[in-house]
This record gives C-alpha cells, structure tokens and sequence, in this order.
C-alpha cells in the first residue's frame, strides 16, 4: 500500500472517529446521529477505495468494491437525513416520501451487493489494476447520487432562508461544507468514473475527510455553537 493510499486510510479513518466523538457530545440529538452516520459510510467509503485501489488480485478487488459502492450509496441518504434533521425536522414533509427514499437505497444496495447492478470490471495485469465501468449500471448509481445530494441541499437552503443568528451561521457553514464535499467527490469519484477516468479518484476521498472535518469543527464541536434547539 503506496504513501496514498495510506494517507487516503488514515483521514478516513479519522472522519469515523470524529463522527463517533461527534455521537458521543450529544447522542440523543437526531443531526449528531445522521452527521455520525455521514462520517461512517463517507469514511468507511474512503477505508474501502483505499484497499480498492492497493488490491493485487480481481477477486479480492471486486469483493472489496461492493463494500466501496454499499459506503457510497449510504452516504447519500445519510446527508439527506441529516438536512431532513438537522437542528429540526421539516413537519411539511410527508412520510411516505422519506420511506420511500430510505427503500430506494435499501433496494440499491441489495442489488449491488448481490451482484445484480455490477459497475466495474477489473483485472490485474502485470501487477497494476484496471477497471472498466459496465456505463448503465454505474449511471444508475450516479443519478441516485446526484439526487439525494440535491434534495439534501435544496431542504438545507430554505432552512437557511428562514433562519436566524447562530442557526443561520450553522446552516450556513453546513451548506458550504457538504457542497464542497460532495460536489468535488461527485466529479472526481463519481462523473469521472463514468467514463473510465480513474486519474483522480484517489482525490475524492481525500476531499470527504477534509471537509467533514471543516463542518465538524464549526457545528459540533465549538464550543459556542449549539446544534440543535433545546
């Protein structure tokens, strides 16, 4: 495993640790429970490209890229959660629609896992790895991604409209980061791959850590931030 990739594994490594300490500062609160989920599948994505991408055999490879696309596909309806929740639910939102958002990705991550939506062909040659992603399978993912970013930005927005003081600075800071975080990961790990352009991959999970980290500082951790209304 290269200078990378273990630098790739150390930020995300730390990015779920950094979830649980934010679980453990005030776990009955519903934004700390999605932003720890968020830090475990962004995370636990990074964890797994970063054995993706040190893998020296097809086997090990696409065993492990499940587990790359269960993360990437979790991390989505994490971050939607987490606007749907964050310092407060949104009432006018109906429940049929978050259920069938939730079944979405559990149907997703049911066909991804058994091999019914395959995205990447990989084989190993002299040593060095290289991936082929099957285009209408992967889209698939890609405009699942996509969406459930959106959504999570749109809801995040008209908080932000309505808000005040502190809370206005929170969703402010909440919107910048996870803009920046999953708008760059998008292009470079997500819109790149679709047409076979690996060159920068490594990159988006290096960008996920950063900017979890960022978030993370300014809405749970400060101390004169509060997270949620009492």
């Amino acid at each position: 495993m290269g200078i990378q990739n273990i630098s790739i594994l150390i930020i995300s490594s730390l990015t779920i640790l950094l979830g649980f300490l934010v679980l453990r500062k005030k776990y009955k609160n519903p934004g700390n429970t999605w932003y720890f989920l968020m830090c475990l599948f962004g995370g636990g994505w990074g964890v797994m490209k970063a054995i993706e991408l040190s893998s020296t055999s097809v086997y090990w490879h696409d065993f492990v890229f499940k587990f790359v696309m269960f993360f990437g596909i979790m991390a989505p309806l994490a971050y939607f959660m987490l606007a749907y929740n964050f310092i407060y639910k949104v009432k006018n939102l109906p429940k049929i629609l978050l259920y069938f958002i939730s079944s979405v990705t559990i149907v997703l991550a049911i066909l991804s896992f058994a091999g019914v939506l395959k995205y990447v062909d990989a084989a190993i040659i002299d040593g060095v790895l290289y991936r082929n992603i099957i285009f209408w399978d992967y889209l698939i993912f890609v405009v699942y991604f996509f969406v459930y970013v959106f959504l999570g930005l749109i809801i995040l927005f008209k908080k932000y409209t309505t808000a005040e003081g502190t809370h206005k600075n929170q969703f402010r800071y909440l919107i910048i980061g996870t803009a920046l975080t999953f708008l760059v990961t998008g292009v470079v790990s997500v819109i790149f791959l679709l047409f076979n352009n690996f060159t920068y991959d490594w990159l988006g999970a290096i960008f996920l850590s950063i900017h979890l980290l960022i978030i993370s500082h300014f809405l749970f951790i400060k101390p004169k931030i509060v997270a949620s209304r009492e």
